[in-house]
């Protein structure tokens, strides 16, 4: 398994790994020492039998260091000598395939095209020329949404393959709101400030203009300007991501960190315990491939507003068990959802039960399952003109 960063693999595809070699397999993990996402352990990895080989991935497209870190992976790859590889997210693909084709047969899982929905002519090229690379190099492409997938199969037909999940699902084990008791919540509440006639919003993720994080922060500044709003809270969890903008100008930073119905949490591993005193998750995002950050919510009851957009409108049905906005919502349009909302509790509280109704379909145990399944049926097949026996 090749994914670009240990907090990734740790919070995302960690239970594969460790099923995989609680069946008799040997799994090896190729990955930078990197925690994007910092949270414990799920598992004593070691223990468990999954091996570890630590190496950089670059998160920039320079060609020196590509080459550099692919011929690094290569050589690591070539020693294990696997039977079968799969790729995590199309920056660890790029590098991993950069080299050349690998002589083991390879899958990709692509947790987000990227080139459909960049606007901007030259760089939007320039990805497309990148991610068709690493379609031809790879002998099977896993997508986890349905414009993905629809885009892959008009492409390569042989190769594209869905998931029969929701991408990674989500950790239900953590995500469980009948664990949370009303004492705990409000400690929670009390700690965070949060009055018995707060509205509670949240964001999670990083700080990103192409997440809506921007547009989240007008929406609630506006708001904020109205007294009679001034019983709205903003759960801020995550934090800035030095590669891509917030897309806020100083004067809205400034109101982010001043403004005392904006509340900070940064990054933690106790998502699922905000959330359960969140009353509306908010995460106009323009582009996803299958946001865990909408499964999480959904997981804990929480209806949630998004755009109209790959993989949100995947989890999101309109007025079920959210809103879903334009492709590329307007501010009023998000605080004339939120208002809607605010005003109508029984609708919201109809949207939470909804939400829970279909909870199990987004257990991260039918990815888990799934992928095994791939796997044994790929060990009774033969590629090409070899009979492989795969994980």
């Amino acid at each position: 398994m090749i994914i670009t960063d240990y907090g990734s693999f740790n919070n995302f595809i960690s239970e594969v790994a460790v099923k995989l070699s609680n069946i008799g397999h040997e799994v090896h993990v190729i990955c930078s020492k990197v925690k994007v996402i910092d949270f414990q352990d799920k598992f004593e990895y070691e223990r468990l039998g999954v091996t570890f080989h630590y190496l950089s991935f670059p998160r920039s497209f320079n060609v020196v260091d590509q080459l550099r870190a692919s011929l690094k992976i290569n050589r690591k790859i070539r020693k294990i000598r696997p039977d079968l590889i799969n790729i995590h997210f199309t920056t660890a693909i790029f590098t991993t395939l950069m080299l050349s084709k690998l002589p083991f047969f390879t899958m990709g899982t692509i947790h987000g095209i990227g080139y459909p929905k960049i606007r901007n002519i030259l760089k939007k090229k320039v990805f497309e020329a990148i991610e068709k690379f690493c379609f031809r190099r790879l002998d099977q492409i896993y997508l986890i949404n349905r414009f993905d997938y629809n885009l892959v199969k008009e492409l390569y037909p042989g190769k594209a393959f869905m998931y029969n999940s929701f991408g990674v699902g989500c950790d239900f084990q953590r995500f469980n709101p009948h664990a949370i008791t009303a004492t705990f919540k409000s400690e929670m509440r009390k700690n965070l400030c949060i009055g018995k006639d707060d509205f509670v919003m949240a964001f999670t993720g990083r700080f990103v203009a192409f997440k809506g994080f921007d547009l989240l922060v007008r929406s609630m500044l506006a708001l904020s300007k109205k007294p009679q709003y001034k019983y709205m809270k903003l759960l801020l969890i995550g934090g800035e991501d030095p590669a891509h903008s917030t897309g806020l100008t100083k004067k809205e930073k400034d109101f982010c960190i001043k403004n005392k119905q904006v509340i900070h949490i940064g990054f933690t591993a106790d998502v699922n315990h905000y959330l359960s005193v969140t009353d509306l998750f908010v995460f106009p995002s323009e582009k996803e491939g299958m946001p865990v950050c909408i499964m999480e919510a959904l997981a804990m009851g929480v209806p949630v507003i998004t755009s109209n957009s790959r993989g949100c409108n995947d989890l999101i049905e309109d007025n079920y068990n959210g809103f879903l906005l334009s492709e590329n919502p307007s501010i009023d349009e998000i605080t004339s959802a939120i208002l809607k909302l605010y005003e109508d509790r029984e609708l919201l509280n109809q949207f939470a039960r909804n939400a829970l109704l279909k909870r199990d379909e987004l257990n991260r145990e039918m990815y888990v399952n799934h992928q095994v399944q791939i796997y044994k049926e790929m060990n009774e097949e033969t590629i090409g003109d070899l009979k492989v026996q795969y994980m």
